[in-house]
Formats: C-alpha cells, sequence, structure tokens
C-alpha cells in the first residue's frame, strides 16, 4: 500500500529520532508526491531549509516549493529567499527570528519555513492555512519534539530515523517503544475498565510511574507523544496495568535510513515481523538519485 496517499487532507508532523535524520529530505519526497491531487502547506517547529545547519554548520537540503505551495516563513528570512511570493497574513506574534509570514509561491524556489513559539499559535496558524485552502499540511519536526503531534486535528505523524551502528539500539528502541503505544486503545468515558483508574496528567516520566508495589487497574495517558519512558520501563508498566490514551495521533510509517548497518541486522533488533512490515526504507532514494 502507498501510505502517501494516506496523508491526503491531512496534518502529517514529521518527526526523528535526531537532528539530520532525514525529515526534510521526506517532506520534500511527500510534497512532491501530493501536488497535484490538492494545495500542499509546510512550517516548520524550528528553522528548515536553511543552506546550513544552524547548531552543526552542515549542509543542509532545500525546501523546494512549486507554485501554489503555502509556506510559513519568518519575515527575516524572505529577503534571502528566490521565491516570488503572495503574503496572505503577517501574524501579530512574534519568534526569535521575526514575526511568522503565511505566504503562497507564485512560482517555482527554495524557501527557509519556520513555526511559532507554543501549540496555540500552531493551532491558529494550521486553521489560517486551511481557510487558505491547504489540502494536506506537513510540518517539518525539530530535535524530539514529537509532543507537537498533540496540537494537529486530523493529526497523523511520520517518524524518520537515521540508524548507524553506534545509535542501532537505542534507535531500534524508539521504534519499539512508538509501535507498542500506538496499539494502547482509546480511553472512553463510561467504558468498563480494571479499577482503580489512575490518570497521569502531562508526561508520563519514570517519576510518574507508579511504585512497582501498585498493581493492577487502569492508567489513562494523554497521548502517545507524552510518554516520556525507555522500552524497557514500558513493558514494564504494560505487565502491571491496562493502559489507555485520551487522544491518539494515528502514526502512518516509520521511514528508516541505515548507514552502515544490515537491513537483516536493523530488523534482527526490532524483533517483530509485524514491525518491521511497518518499516520504509528510504523511499526517495530514486528521486535523489
Amino acid at each position: 500500500m502507498d501510505f502517501i496517499k494516506g496523508l491526503k487532507d491531512r496534518t502529517v508532523f514529521i518527526v526523528g529520532s535526531k537532528k539530520n535524520a532525514g525529515k526534510t529530505t521526506f517532506m520534500n519526497y511527500a510534497l512532491n508526491r501530493l501536488r497535484g491531487t490538492a494545495c500542499v502547506g509546510a512550517l516548520s517547529v524550528g528553522v528548515d531549509g536553511e543552506a546550513q545547519d544552524q547548531v552543526f554548520g552542515s549542509p543542509k537540503p532545500q525546501v523546494r516549493a512549486e507554485k501554489g505551495d503555502l509556506l510559513l516563513c519568518a519575515e527575516t528570512s524572505l529577503k534571502h529567499s528566490d521565491l516570488h511570493y503572495e503574503i496572505l497574513n503577517v501574524y501579530p506574534f512574534c519568534t526569535a527570528i521575526g514575526r511568522p509570514v503565511l505566504l503562497r509561491a507564485l512560482r517555482p524556489g527554495r524557501a527557509e519555513i519556520s513555526g511559532p513559539e507554543n501549540n496555540s499559535q500552531l493551532g491558529e496558524i494550521l486553521a489560517d492555512m486551511r481557510r487558505h485552502g491547504a489540502g494536506t499540511v506537513f510540518i517539518d519536526g525539530a530535535v524530539d519534539r514529537i509532543t507537537q503531534v498533540a496540537a494537529g486535528t486530523k493529526a497523523a505523524f511520520v517518524y524518520v530515523a537515521k540508524v548507524e551502528p553506534e545509535n542501532l539500539d537505542s534507535a531500534a528502541a524508539a521504534i519499539k517503544l512508538l509501535w507498542a503505544s500506538a496499539s494502547v486503545p482509546l480511553w472512553r468515558e463510561g467504558e468498563k475498565c480494571p479499577a482503580p483508574v489512575t490518570r497521569v496528567e502531562g508526561a508520563l516520566t519514570p517519576g510518574k510511574v507508579p511504585g512497582k508495589e501498585v498493581k493492577g487497574g487502569t492508567l489513562v495517558i494523554e497521548d502517545l507523544t507524552k510518554v516520556f519512558l525507555s522500552w524497557a520501563q514500558w513493558q514494564e508498566l504494560k505487565g502491571r496495568f491496562e493502559l489507555r490514551f485520551r487522544a491518539k495521533p494515528d502514526l502512518a510509517a516509520f521511514i528508516v535510513n541505515l548507514y552502515n548497518v544490515t537491513r537483516a541486522d536493523f530488523e534482527k533488533k526490532l524483533g517483530s515481523p509485524q514491525l518491521a512490515d511497518r518499516v520504509i526504507y528510504n523511499p526517495y532514494e530514486l528521486t535523489l538519485n
């Protein structure tokens, strides 16, 4: 099944295991695949599309815009853009790099996309992009900003991982945790669940996990983006409680970019044929060559 088609008309958050995992490259690929089916939009929860990474100074892929795309850019970045564009809105709130500007590309070019500073502003901008005709909106995530997924309606997320020998174990564990979390049912008021029912407010960290002497009952977590446990801690928790989420964005796909690691070695670490079937390896490889 072509999972890209399933992203149409969704708010799609692209999150990753680390900086430079391949999130922007995947976004360029997905944008290109969906253009023509509807108007597409793009923004970031950081800054993406700049020529060099602002932390490491390494080259970064440019965000490639086509005519009709809706983009969110900081006002300070527009003077460096080769885009010809129409300004649709300039938002009153300010970020460290200036006010966010919503624009429509009038011809192909490069863009440095950015985003707001909080989820409330993000929700306002997403609604505005929809009013201006955006069908599918992609949000390029910053490092470990998976919690932003919870801000969108009709939200889906794609998890992008760069896997190398030095992070093979941790990358596989992170993917296993997300996969396991995605199978947890939604909490519905009035449903019969094992008592007592304990609600966890905010992030589920090791400090908020009930002590090991507490067994049985139902643990209700806000959503899978609020789970900040190791794979081992998650397994231990699931062994003691029925788990439920109050909200759950859809997990669309795992995109894995392997570097000096074989597919067989990586899938051995995953330890699940069903999970391995959900992994997509370098879907844009042919596009880039």
